[in-house]
């Protein structure tokens, strides 16, 4: 299995710290991770990861591999296409997430994250689909059943069961 940081590296991780420190986000958009590609940092929450994929990444990968469209370098083309793939990915999740849901929401949302899954068995020879991308295809019938994420996802319980891990004790009970 290919791991982000093969497809990445640490040369774009850098440009997208760069672009990170440079970059001012409107207080509506969740915190990201300070160190992104660094291990000694510890490893993203759900929301920093949200953060960072959605806002952060497309930004500095739409600024290095959006000007290889045409490009006649296969290499260069194929950064391209990954760039395309990756923001059907970000579309999808956008749409996933969106504050509120509409069946027109819901289907362009099928429709990116079908777009995203069939791009990656094109783009990454041998790559299979993972259990959670499998699930993905079926979650805008969770969106049709319940509407708008914010309203059912379980953000409120792993905040806290993260505060619950920071708390010292004596790993006894009573």
């Amino acid at each position: 299995m290919v791991s982000c940081t093969d497809i990445i590296g640490p040369k774009v991780l850098a440009e997208v710290r760069r672009d990170m420190e440079r970059r001012s986000m409107p207080a509506s958009v969740g915190r990201a991770p300070a160190h992104p590609g660094e291990a000694a940092w510890g490893k993203f929450t759900a929301d920093e990861w949200k953060t960072f994929c959605i806002y952060h990444l497309p930004y500095t990968l739409a600024r290095l591999w959006g000007q290889f469209k045409d490009s006649a370098v296969e290499e260069e083309r194929r950064k391209y296409d990954m760039l395309q793939n990756f923001l059907h990915l970000v579309g999808a999740v956008k749409l996933a997430t969106s504050p509120t849901m509409r069946p027109a929401t819901i289907e362009a949302y099928e429709e990116e994250i079908h777009s995203y899954l069939s791009g990656l068995l094109l783009l990454y020879p041998g790559a299979q689909i993972e259990s959670y991308q499998h699930l993905a295809m079926h979650f805008g019938d969770l969106l049709k059943r319940w509407g708008p994420t914010h309203s059912w996802r379980c953000f409120a319980f792993e905040r806290y069961n993260g505060l619950l891990q920071h708390i010292k004790t004596s790993k006894k009970f009573g």
